[in-house]
């Protein structure tokens, strides 16, 4: 049964940014902002940044990612930064292969995707490392 009050909120709030500074490298041209914009087709000059209620609202799906992530592992009996990883990957996954659905019928770039997933699978299992060593 889910169990809120095993929850660890500080650990979600840690995860939550520790995957916003994981999607800032990940676009920034440290890593792969320069192929993404790309594959995309856009160049540096065209791109806004986003508004500060873009970035809100991306502080909000990530605090659900990891809250949600963090009520997952209250079903394991015993957490541990091996169980968070396993459980963050295979949300991850999940989300990959759905995503995947989308950029077949979008038509999308396989380089694109692959930037897309990659994103997602690093999160996730770094959010549930997190969550497992310190609500373990």
């Amino acid at each position: 049964m889910l169990d809120v009050s095993k929850i660890n909120y500080v650990a979600v709030l840690i995860a939550t940014v520790a995957t916003m500074v994981i999607g800032f490298l990940w676009y920034s041209p440290v890593l792969f902002g320069n192929a993404w914009m790309k594959q995309r087709g856009v160049k540096m000059e065209e791109m806004s940044g986003g508004s500060p209620f873009t970035y809100f609202l991306t502080a909000l799906t990530q605090l659900a990612g990891a809250f949600v992530l963090a009520l997952l592992l209250t079903l394991v009996d015993h957490v541990t930064i091996g169980t968070g990883i396993t459980i963050g990957l295979l949300i991850g996954i999940s989300i990959s292969v759905k995503i995947g659905m989308n950029y077949l019928f979008e038509g999308s770039k396989l380089g694109l995707y692959f930037i897309t997933i990659g994103y997602h699978l690093v999160s996730y299992v770094v959010a549930g490392l997190i969550l497992g060593w310190m609500q373990g």
